[in-house]
């Protein structure tokens, strides 16, 4: 099974946008998918039309509980394929309850090992910011996507998730995980946005998607019907900008080369 974590320190970046709909997409091509939400604010749920605040077992669950087992944790989706690892407030309690485990940020990826069987992609939400559950998040992927938001200072959360994986490859001894994927998003025709891509190609070489992600109305609706892009306006340009990154991701992971790269070792940049 494969692990995608989707990461970045900075909020307001659609991180949670792209591991729903890209959640979604791989599900629609016939790939059995779990997602599992590391957010307090549990907005993948949401997004899927799954009210995850009063949901009980959840991941914090899961995580602390090596008798839970996977299948009474992740629920079904209005998508076939696709499941869920809710996430909600309680989440916030789990760097203090694991604060004496001296392998804690392993827990996720030891856990994960039960699905192996089970699906084909994990696909995993990450918090918008620094902490246990990122690390934690980190350790247990085989890849990461990093969304970058086309705005002013943008780079320095790509570059601390650079500097962050680098550190902790070197902490465990693993050459994995790799970032795969660098998506701009909210993109506008601006010379900051215009500006912003040029760095990204020049500090994340061959791991840039094709396709940037401008910002679109109705991939803001969808998230209130609790619906992804794919059935709320399937024929959007929305949908087809999400389309497009789901394709390449599913290229790059799954080592298709037809014209896209495959992922690479990325040196941390340094800040913009």
């Amino acid at each position: 099974m494969k692990r995608i974590a989707f990461v970045n320190e900075k909020g307001g970046t659609c991180k949670t946008t792209l591991a729903v709909n890209l959640a979604a997409h791989f599900a629609r091509a016939g790939r059995r998918v779990l997602l599992v939400d590391l957010d307090t604010q549990g907005h993948a749920g949401k997004s899927l039309g799954i009210d995850a605040r009063e949901a009980r077992p959840n991941v914090y669950d899961w995580l602390l509980d090596p008798e839970l087992p996977v299948d009474r944790v992740a629920r079904p989706t209005a998508i076939e394929g696709l499941d869920l690892i809710p996430a909600n407030k309680a989440l916030a309690e789990f760097p203090l309850a694991v604060a004496y485990d001296r392998e804690r940020a392993l827990r996720l990826d030891r856990r994960l090992d039960e699905g192996q069987e089970r699906w084909d992609y994990a696909f995993i939400d990450a918090p918008p910011s620094a902490g246990l559950l990122v690390t934690t998040a980190i350790l247990a992927a085989t890849d990461l996507v990093v969304p970058v938001a086309t705005t002013y200072l943008a780079l320095d959360g790509a570059a601390e998730i650079a500097r962050t994986v680098a550190e902790l490859h070197q902490e465990h001894g693993r050459d994995h995980p790799r970032i795969s994927m660098v998506v701009p998003t909210l993109y506008r025709r601006t010379a900051i946005g215009n500006e912003v891509i040029r760095k990204l190609h020049a500090h994340f070489p061959d791991v840039v998607a094709q396709t940037v992600l401008s910002q679109s109305v109705h991939l803001d609706e969808c998230q209130s019907y609790g619906e992804t892009i794919f059935e709320y306006a399937p024929r959007s340009k929305g949908a087809a900008m999400m389309r497009a990154i789901g394709e390449e991701l599913l290229a790059r992971v799954e080592g298709v080369t037809r014209g896209v790269a495959r992922s690479a070792h990325v040196h941390a940049p340094a800040q913009a």
